[in-house]
């Protein structure tokens, strides 16, 4: 803390870029007759779900995300609700990030639609200019495209510059304008602050973004330990977000449309496809799980979840599945099944595990491994179970905050 407050936030350091309406611009983009359109993507046309991205022109009628469809609809009668199609998004986040590596930042994806631009130390005068550089790349990539840019001193408050001017917006926050800045905003308003933290400040009588900012150091401390001491770092443009700690667990789910789920086995073949994902991402990132975690949410909205320790660390599809299924024996079938999770967790490096003993884990191993060259060379689902196959399909999804 005290090595930290030496260092004074130097201007510039980050530029942060936010995609606008990234899903349905790229919607436009590769469909000219949506252009000046407004438009709504959604996991499936249905009035039972939601619009999980608008364009801009949605956005001026009053949709946004979240916004349910039949809502969407009353409020935009011509707006044009589409199914969302996870992998062009990902070819266009790709040509995005290559474009941003074509300057001379330092470039770390937080997200399909997020990305984090640390400038060298000779360009931190010059963060205005780069910024309408990297504006123009991603015009380059599509016209549709556009971002919004926020620069400060650290993520934080670079990440809010983007939201203060929407669409295309530029935005620099100066150390000079911080308490003009929290002067305008609700706690809530702040990336990090939820509603639960917005009421625990209230109790020890911090009611706004001001508030916050003035408030001291042994207060903030106090009431909530290390995130206290961080919040009042970062709020004052020391950058404490950057820090890289190791990923505990890598998760997919699925919601199951039309029809929810009933059996044990229907539940079965779309944790199956699940279990394909998650392994996959684990083996990626050069991780072994030492546990699994199941969750399975119902119609009537309640939840059920399960979670095992193994006795010997894995990364292959088949492993992680057969655990999924001595979890799945534990829940009693009755109330349909709308959403399925899956999760990997208590991960570490695969080289610190111990190699296999056992001929059948080593064959299974290998195995995902051919698999994973296979759907690098030939994309996406060229090869699969012959179970899944079979089964009910599960529909790509693409998380806003991650790309697979």
């Amino acid at each position: 803390m005290e090595r930290l407050l030496q260092e004074q936030p130097r201007a510039g350091r980050a530029l942060y870029v936010d995609m606008n309406s990234f899903f349905a611009s790229v919607e436009q983009e590769t469909k000219p007759e949506l252009r000046g359109r407004p438009v709504g993507v959604c996991p499936f046309i249905n009035d039972a779900t939601c619009v999980i991205a608008a364009s801009v022109e949605a956005k001026r009628c009053g949709v946004t995300t979240g916004t349910s469809v039949r809502v969407a609809r009353q409020r935009c009668p011509g707006i044009q609700l589409i199914s969302d199609d996870p992998g062009i998004y990902r070819i266009y986040h790709h040509r995005i990030v290559a474009a941003l590596e074509a300057t001379r930042c330092q470039v770390t994806v937080r997200g399909i639609d997020e990305a984090l631009l640390i400038p060298p130390a000779d360009l931190r005068g010059q963060a205005i200019t780069v910024a309408h550089q990297v504006q123009g790349l991603i015009n380059e990539v599509g016209t549709q495209l556009g971002c919004s840019i926020g620069i400060a001193s650290n993520l934080f408050l670079a990440k809010m510059g983007t939201k203060l001017h929407k669409p295309r917006g530029l935005v620099e926050i100066r150390l000079e304008d911080l308490e003009a800045l929290y002067g305008t905003l609700q706690l809530t308003d702040l990336y990090g602050i939820s509603n639960r933290m917005s009421r625990q400040l209230e109790r020890i009588g911090i009611t706004d973004s001001l508030a916050l900012y003035h408030a001291p150091y042994p207060v903030l401390k106090r009431a909530f330990g290390v995130n206290g001491e961080r919040w009042y770092l970062r709020l004052r443009g020391y950058e404490v977000d950057q820090r890289t700690y190791g990923r505990h667990s890598m998760s997919h789910q699925t919601t199951i449309v039309p029809s929810p789920a009933h059996t044990r086995a229907e539940v079965a073949s779309v944790a199956s496809q699940l279990c394909y994902k998650v392994a996959g991402r684990v083996r990626k990132a050069e991780l072994a799980a030492t546990g699994v975690h199941l969750g399975l949410r119902f119609s009537d909205r309640t939840y059920w979840s399960s979670n095992l320790r193994t006795t010997a660390p894995f990364w292959d599809s088949r492993t992680l599945f057969s655990h999924i299924q001595t979890l799945l024996a534990q829940w009693a079938p009755g109330r349909p099944v709308r959403l399925v999770s899956v999760a990997a967790v208590n991960l570490m490096p695969q080289q610190a595990t111990t190699a296999s003993l056992f001929t059948a884990r080593e064959q299974s191993e290998r195995l995902s491994g051919a698999i994973d060259e296979i759907d690098q060379r030939f994309g996406r689902h060229a090869i699969a179970p012959a179970a899944q196959m079979l089964s009910r399909r599960m529909n790509d999804r693409v998380g806003f905050g991650n790309v697979g």
